[in-house]
């Protein structure tokens, strides 16, 4: 707790200007993070920590105020604005952050579209690639497998059970040995379960490093001779693989926040 000398000084004589009580006492500023308890709290402890900000900054700065103005304190809370943009931008652009993002921004346009009126339910299934590939490695028979219990054995072939009409996975796939393995497992699967399984692939797939660099590619339908297709190809000629529907490219998710796109209300995100 922060205790405030109110009754002389600079401070005092600003309140007495804007017809305000000067605060007792102040809290911890992280309080005002949440913006219930900010608008919560009494005109006199928000602008008193506002100043408390305010004075910080420019005790911070070193440098010397000859005279308080509102250019002055615009510029104070520019460099905050700045500050913040930053510190966003560290964690809205990661690859990890990113992924997270994609993900949940995805099942809820899925959940959006959907007309649940009809007879639809929306389950979420949490396990990762690696996770399932395991799990068909570890298992004796697939029969034995997790996804084939989750999706046949307790739903399609149990009485009264409620057969997957399709399943919609988070995962991207390219034509390497393992994961041309995990989607041979993953149709006869949804073969037995007469689900289809939608994944997804990208430039990996092609064995590029960008979306740029697979568009420029000539002859796509020569392009899958390749030795690094063996696989692939004859995975494809097995009657399971209609079951399974891969999907390119990626499409945008949000618009870039910022002033022209989607502002940013509770600061200048720039």
């Amino acid at each position: 707790m922060q205790e405030n000398r109110a009754g002389e000084g600079v401070y005092a004589s600003l309140f007495e200007k804007i017809n305000l009580a000067p605060a007792s006492h102040l809290g911890d500023i992280n309080d005002f993070l949440d913006d219930a308890a900010l608008s919560e709290a009494p005109a006199a402890e928000r602008l008193t920590a506002a100043m408390q900000v305010f004075m910080e900054r420019i005790r911070q700065s070193g440098q010397r105020v000859e005279k308080l103005d509102k250019t002055l304190i615009d510029h104070h809370i520019a460099e905050l604005d700045f500050q913040i943009s930053r510190q966003l931008d560290a964690v809205m652009h990661h690859q990890e952050f990113q992924q997270v993002e994609s993900l949940w921004r995805g099942l809820k346009q899925l959940v959006d579209n959907t007309d649940y009126r009809q007879n639809v339910k929306t389950e979420i299934l949490d396990v990762a690639k690696d996770d399932l590939r395991q799990d068909f490695e570890d298992a004796p028979e697939l029969i034995q497998s997790g996804l084939y219990w989750h999706t046949y054995t307790a739903e399609y072939d149990t009485p009264g059970g409620e057969p997957i009409g399709s399943v919609i996975s988070a995962y991207e796939f390219d034509a390497s040995p393992q994961d041309v393995a995990l989607l041979r497992n993953i149709s006869r699967v949804s073969a037995a379960a007469h689900m289809p399984f939608i994944g997804a692939v990208g430039p990996a797939f092609f064995l590029k490093e960008t979306m740029e660099e697979v568009a420029a590619i000539k002859d796509i339908g020569n392009y899958f001779d390749r030795a690094e297709y063996i696989r692939w190809k004859s995975f494809r000629e097995t009657d399971d693989a209609r079951y399974i529907g891969l999907v390119m490219p990626r499409v945008l998710g949000r618009l870039p926040y910022g002033p022209d796109t989607v502002p940013v209300r509770s600061f200048n995100y720039v």
